[in-house]
């Protein structure tokens, strides 16, 4: 599923819903197995092992014992942070903030499909503009859609109840073992926020939670810099600030910056056993749902 087929829709629930179907509908042919809360698969039953999977309908008809195989249930939490800042916003159909709601959607109907309990942030650049509960019901499932709906939508997200970012706290409220995920462009406003996130997530790091990063990014743009030889007007989302240039005179210099930053994220995360993974705009949001399926399995 493409950003760019589906951006003029305005049915959240339906697209992330079909999101995570077709995921799973294409885990049938895939080696990685054990996702699916819908029966997987019979494999012989063990003498003394419980009998309470056996297939008793198999058993009467062919007079042989076979267990059904589905994912297992977990008291697994996952918290599920999401970058709504204004550079998310970028490019002018939002298709970073398209990208990563629509992930975080589909997660979530992954989660809540599993029965395992799931609680959503947002926050921008300064604020922790919303923070759920964390819980399992469909009823938090539609809740939770209804506000990342508004987002899909272009609506600005405007809380009476926005604390202030600090990280240390944020990390410090999570359980041992727990899944964290952050999807974000990771553009930092200042040298020491970016300290503050790493030190914060070396600490879920001592706690044995399970964290992935995912990196919203529009390659052809933000990584490569195509905007043709005329000079373009650059408008800082964040702060407004413009300045006038013509992108092939500063191009080589710019992706070896680009390069760099990246670089430095991923070395951080590998430092700490963070994944890492670039969710590209342009390419299917099944990728990025593979991930976060990778780390999930690593938790049973």
């Amino acid at each position: 599923m493409l950003i760019k087929e589906i951006q003029e829709f305005d049915d959240l629930a339906f697209l992330a819903k079909k999101a995570m179907e077709g995921f799973i509908s294409g885990l049938h042919s895939s080696p990685l197995k054990g996702f699916s809360v819908e029966f997987a698969e019979h494999r012989a039953y063990n003498p003394g092992e419980s009998i309470k999977n056996l297939d008793w309908k198999l058993l009467a008809r062919t007079e042989k014992k076979y267990v059904k195989q589905f994912i297992e249930e977990t008291n697994l939490k996952c918290h599920l942070w999401l970058d709504i800042s204004k550079s998310m916003q970028y490019p002018d159909n939002w298709n970073k903030q398209k990208l990563g709601v629509l992930t975080t959607s589909s997660i979530m109907y992954l989660l809540q499909n599993q029965r395992d309990a799931f609680g959503l942030c947002l926050f921008n650049e300064t604020n922790f503009e919303y923070q759920s509960d964390i819980k399992s019901t469909k009823g938090h499932l539609y809740k939770n859609i209804e506000i990342l709906n508004n987002l899909w939508l272009k609506q600005s997200f405007l809380s009476n109840n926005a604390e202030p970012i600090n990280w240390a706290a944020k990390c410090s409220a999570i359980k041992r073992r727990s899944m964290v995920v952050i999807i974000s462009d990771f553009l930092w406003d200042s040298e020491n926020s970016e300290t503050e996130f790493w030190q914060a997530l070396s600490y879920l790091h001592y706690l044995n939670c399970e964290i992935l990063l995912l990196n919203t990014f529009d390659n052809a743009t933000e990584s490569e810099l195509n905007f043709g030889e005329v000079p373009i007007n650059f408008i800082d989302l964040e702060n407004n600030q413009r300045i006038k240039l013509t992108p092939e005179e500063i191009k080589t210099s710019y992706i070896q910056q680009e390069q760099k930053r990246v670089k430095k994220i991923e070395e951080q995360s590998h430092s700490l056993g963070i994944n890492y993974f670039q969710c590209n705009v342009s390419q299917p949001i099944e990728k990025a749902l593979t991930e976060f399926y990778r780390q999930r399995l690593s938790l049973r």
